[in-house]
Formats: C-alpha cells, structure tokens, sequence
C-alpha cells in the first residue's frame, strides 16, 4: 500500500502539470467511472489513515488542551482538525470543517439593511455545525450587531465511544467507524460513500475496502462490558464557549422536527442539490422555516452562492440572493 501511494503521489505531481483545460476535460469525461475518486483514494490513504489521525486519541488531546499554554493549544487544535478531517461518518461526511467559512457571505448579509432583525438579542441555530469552528467566527460576527440571547449548534453526529480495549471507535448510534491496527488505522466509511460524488463505478474499483470493512463490522460489535471513552467531537475553542454556556450543541436531523424557534438560521453546505433530491430539500427548508420567529431569517448556501429568505406570515420571502444554489 506505501510503494502504491508514493508511486500514485508520483503520478498526481505529473498530473497537476497538465493544462488546466486539459486536466477538467479529461477528468469530466472520466469521472462517471470512479476512477478519479478511486485514484485519489489510495494516493491520499497513507497521510490519512496514520495513527496520528486516529479518532481514539481524541482522549488525551482533550486532557492535554486543558491543561497546556497558548501556544501548546494552537498545535493541538491543528492535531484535532487533522483527526477530525479523517473521521468520516456512516452517511460519508467527513466530521470537519475550515474556519472562516462563511465570513465573506454573512458579513454581506450583515450589512444589507434588508436582513437586519429589528431585536436587541437574539437566538441563533447554526446547523449543521460540524465541529464548532464555524459557529466561533459567526458567534463573534454576530455579537458585534447583536446581543446572543442563545446559540445553538445543530448536528447529527457530536459523540463517539472509544474502546480503549480492543482499539476501535463507534459513532452515537454504535456504528463501527474506526479499528486501529499496527501501523495504521483503518477507516470503516469513506467520503462521499452515500453521495454522488465518487462515481458510479468507484465501489467496484475499492470493492476490497468494502470487504474488509464488513469483516471488521463482524467482528468489532459494541459491547457495553467493554473499556468505552465517550468522546465529544467538538473543537476545544467551542468545548470552552459550551462550558461558559456561550454556546449549546444539540443532536439534530433537518429532516425531522427541529424544535423551538430561533430569530437566525444558518445552514450552509447541507441543502445542496448536489447532496439531496428537491423532495428533501423542500422538506428540510420547512422544517427550518417551522423553527423561525415570524420575522426571523434562514441564510442558506455553500461557500459561493447563498440565499437570505424572511418568514411573513408564516411563509419564507427571498430577501437576497447570490449565485445558483
């Protein structure tokens, strides 16, 4: 598998030469066989899957940022991003996330007169949120116009339980995601497994991943005998906010009942017609504009095109709009 990688990393350089014309022809032409997506697979596989990477040592990162210096905490949070860019869900999310993500679009959206709330404070729901590094800028973008009565991050997945015996991480719902082995951990999902993304032939192409990660799922079943950790997988900045009750997490599905109401919503990068059929979007977009104030705002949208919408008299109104989502 490394003489693979480093010889696949050979040929990704040479790649990376061609014209840019080229290179997005070629690719596009190939991409409904999977094998772009299986290519990259197993060139990134190694850097990915070093034990470094591995989620189970979430637990001592957590213990060590609590007691370490500024400087200390700025290597642990890159280890915990690493980590955390590795954890891939059971619905092919990748548990991770950049910081600044939405600042260009939502101080836009701040300073257009049309989407300002007319309230001192208000309550704010952020989802999904990933691992919390998006809600530390928008919380402190927010807070320079608003007072936060509330600021609530919405995910699916927040917890992991580490067996510390036999070495391997389960989701929430006690899916085997991660077994560690001798010189690599070795990752039950991978990204893009329920999305469209990897091609249609991609699952032929890494069929012997799928057969070893059903004989791990046989074999590493969750046992509540066992030595298990629970693991928040949130950034340690949010972790701290969570504690000074700054921020609150809370499992939530868009396509189930959101609950409460809130004066702002976020949701950027999940209702995507690159993710979901228009059935499920629709659907999610009334759940979110269930859970607005009337008067409240839902911005939508990826990192290039966004939406703002107004809820009057119970039904969502565009305010602005950029690019196509």
């Amino acid at each position: 598998m490394a003489l693979a990688s480093r010889a696949l990393e050979g040929v990704k350089s040479l790649w990376n030469r061609v014209p840019h014309g080229v290179s997005t022809r070629v690719h596009a032409a190939l991409d409904w066989t999977g094998v772009p997506y299986f290519l990259n697979y197993l060139a990134c596989y190694e850097d990915r899957h070093q034990l470094s990477n591995f989620a189970g040592n979430l637990v001592a990162l957590h213990a060590a940022h609590a007691r370490s210096s500024t400087e200390q905490r700025q290597q642990l949070a890159q280890q915990f991003e690493e980590i955390t860019e590795s954890l891939i869900m059971k619905n092919g999310v990748k548990k991770s996330t950049h910081p600044m993500r939405q600042q260009r679009i939502l101080t836009q959206v701040l300073a257009d007169p049309r989407c300002r709330l007319d309230k001192p404070a208000i309550k704010v729901l952020e989802i999904p949120s990933s691992i919390g590094m998006t809600a530390l800028d928008n919380f402190a973008t927010l807070s320079q116009r608003y007072g936060i009565r509330a600021y609530v991050m919405g995910d699916l997945f927040w917890q992991l339980h580490y067996d510390m015996n036999r070495q391997c991480v389960f989701d929430d719902e006690f899916n085997l995601l991660q077994v560690k082995q001798k010189n690599r951990f070795f990752s039950i999902y991978r990204a893009g497994q329920s999305g469209t993304g990897d091609g249609r032939l991609a699952t032929v192409w890494l069929f012997p991943f799928e057969l070893v990660s059903r004989y791990l799922k046989r074999r590493y079943v969750y046992s509540e005998s066992s030595n298990n950790v629970p693991i928040r997988v949130l950034h340690p900045d949010a972790e701290a906010m969570v504690r000074t009750g700054d921020l609150t997490v809370k499992k939530m599905d868009v396509f189930g009942e959101i609950g409460d109401r809130y004066d702002l919503i976020l949701c950027f990068n999940l209702l995507l017609r690159s993710y979901f059929p228009e059935h499920l979007i629709a659907k999610g977009i009334e759940n979110l504009t269930n859970a607005l104030e009337e008067r409240g705002f839902l911005i939508m949208g990826d990192q290039v095109s966004f939406s703002v919408a107004q809820k009057v008299d119970g039904e969502l109104v565009v305010v602005e709009r950029e690019g196509q989502l």
